[in-house]
Order: structure tokens, then sequence, then C-alpha cells
């Protein structure tokens, strides 16, 4: 469905002479994780999916079938597992139906958009492990999820406020639930700390050779746009394209929870959410970053089931309609909106 809607521009890949790509430094990681002859410095810290394509043998050059199995597959396949558990983690609350419902319409929305079009971002390699937080709550599992997750993408932070709300014991205090939820949040510390102690061996060659000119990005830049009001809409613009019409979902759950009395866990998803946003503002890709927050989505839903009592057919009928919305209107990738964009 996904890849029907977001095909990947193959003359870009494929072509002759079409230059240069992130996936042909993936392609060269694939031979040797380390090589500091990168295209995207950045790439040099993450080190998953090369990893994995040298352990299978997935290399070659650009149109062999081992180097297309090493990129863009093993982003494709991380994918399709994501939203196969996704679905799978969804389904153990709600209907099959609209759990199914529900994966179709966030296979319309840069979870998929980005990985599909862009080989050599391996998003989902992120998109996976959240996921497989959202199955299960065992220590172990969490501890690599998480550092896995991290090491290809820092982004996967965004996704743990809401991975907790995922798990939020219902009806019990809120020290019962801080006791409950302990044991995740711990396992995620202990995840995150593992991915940026590989991060730093890696760039200090206590892993590889090590990285002799780090890759340095200066956030703050991102931040001061939101102080200039003529950004504000260039800011929702390109937010709104992360999930497009399924924003509807979260906007209708904040909604619902304004309007009763706020909750410690009302208030951790209404806090979360504007954060989660606003950090994305740290970098040019707003839209694709909103992705590594998916899990927002089915705790949104939960939200409108439990404190609205929103029966599953209403569920049903809005998602249906944002599917169609997002299958009809464009997806589009932008960075910004100019200022004089009507002129």
């Amino acid at each position: 469905f996904s890849i029907f809607l977001f095909s990947p521009r193959l003359t870009l890949f494929l072509g002759e002479g079409s230059g240069t790509t992130r996936r042909d430094d993936i392609l060269a990681q694939c031979i040797d994780p380390f090589t500091k002859n990168l295209k995207e410095p950045i790439l040099a810290y993450r080190i998953i999916q090369p990893s994995i394509a040298k352990a299978l043998g997935w290399c070659g050059e650009r149109r062999e079938i081992l180097a297309l199995m090493g990129s863009p597959g093993i982003a494709y396949i991380a994918l399709i597992l994501t939203l196969i558990i996704f679905h799978f983690s969804l389904k153990k609350r709600f209907s099959n139906s609209l759990s199914l419902l529900a994966t179709f319409a966030l296979a319309t929305t840069h979870l998929t958009q980005w990985v599909n079009t862009h080989w050599g971002h391996p998003d989902s390699l992120t998109f996976l492990p959240i996921s497989l937080l959202m199955i299960s709550r065992q220590p172990i599992l969490i501890i690599i999820a998480t550092s896995i997750g991290c090491i290809n993408d820092e982004r996967l932070i965004l996704s743990l406020p809401f991975i907790l709300l995922w798990w939020w014991p219902k009806k019990e205090t809120w020290q019962r639930n801080l006791k409950n939820l302990f044991p995740i949040i711990f396992s995620c510390f202990i995840g995150i700390a593992i991915a940026f102690f590989i991060k730093i061996s890696i760039q200090q060659g206590l892993i590889g050779p090590g990285i002799f000119e780090p890759y340095e990005v200066n956030t703050f830049n991102g931040y001061f746009r939101i102080l200039n009001p003529s950004n504000w809409f260039s800011l929702l613009v390109v937010v709104f394209f992360g999930f497009r019409w399924l924003w509807i979902i979260p906007i209708l759950a904040l909604i619902v929870l304004l309007k009763n009395k706020l909750s410690i866990r009302s208030f951790i998803f209404i806090v979360s959410s504007a954060i989660s946003i606003l950090i994305t503002f740290a970098v040019a890709d707003v839209s694709r970053s909103c992705s590594f927050f998916f899990p927002i989505i089915p705790v949104a839903m939960e939200i409108l089931k439990d404190q609205s009592t929103w029966p599953e057919s209403k569920l049903k009928f809005w998602i249906s309609l944002i599917i169609g919305l997002n299958v009809l209107t464009p997806a589009l990738k932008i960075y910004g909106i100019p200022q004089n964009w009507l002129a």
C-alpha cells in the first residue's frame, strides 16, 4: 500500500550519472562500516544498517542484487516488520478491523514516505525498535531495542513519552503508576546510555579507527525560528506534513483532555506532544522527524476510546476518512515555506 503511494525514484539511485546519494555512502559502509570517505559525515555514527548488510554479505555496486538487498532491502524489511508489529500491538486493545485501518493510515504518513523514497535513510531501523517497545515490557528487550534504535537515529527518544503513556496503568494512583512504569523508564535509560557510549566510542576510536572531525550540528538556529511570527505558518505546514490528516486524531484527543479535569497522564500527553514538536524544529526535515513519535497515534486513539467513550465505529469512520484524505491530497516533502510564496 505504501510503496504504491510513495514509490522510489529508481533513476536517481540506479541511473548512470545520477550523482551520489546517501545510499552510496551506505554501500561504502557495507564493505567497511567504519569508512570515513562519506558524503554525509553523520553516517559515520550510524552503523546499524551497514553492519547488518556486511554480516549478511549484502554488499556490492549500485545495481547489483546484493547491493539492492543491503539498501534499500534491509530498510524495507524493517519497515514491513514495523507495520506488522504495530498492527499486532493495536490488536491487543482494539478490534482487528480498527487496528488494520490505523495501520493503513500510518502507512500514508512520513513513517513510510521517507523510507520508501529515500534509499540510504534507514529510519525504519529505528521505527522497528519503537514498535517492539509497544508489545513487550521485558527489560532486556527494552534495553536492546532502545540502544539499537538510538544508535541508528537519536530521534527514537521522541517516542519514549508516548511509549510510557501506552503502558500507563489505568485507574491507579500516580505513585502506583510510577512504580509500575519504573522498570520501563530505567531500561530505556540504560539503552540510551549504551547507545551514546557506543557513539562516543566510535568517535574516540575505541570502536573502529575513530572520527577525527566529528559531525557537529548547531540546533539553536532551528529553535530561533519559532521566535519570529513570520515563520509560524511555515512551521505549522512542515509539522502538518509529518502525519498530514492523521493529526486529526491527536488533536481530537487533545480537545477531549482539555474539556475534562487534567490528570497526570493527560498532562504528560499534552506536554510531550508540544515538546516533541518543538524538538523537531532543531533540524530541517521537520516532517520526517515527526514520524519518530508515531506512538502518539495509538495513544490518542486510546484516549478517545476511554476518556471520551467513543465507540470503535466512530474511530473507524474518522480513520477511514483520514485514509481517504491522505491518499487524495498531496504528500509533500518540504523544509519550509518562503515568506513571499504567494507572490
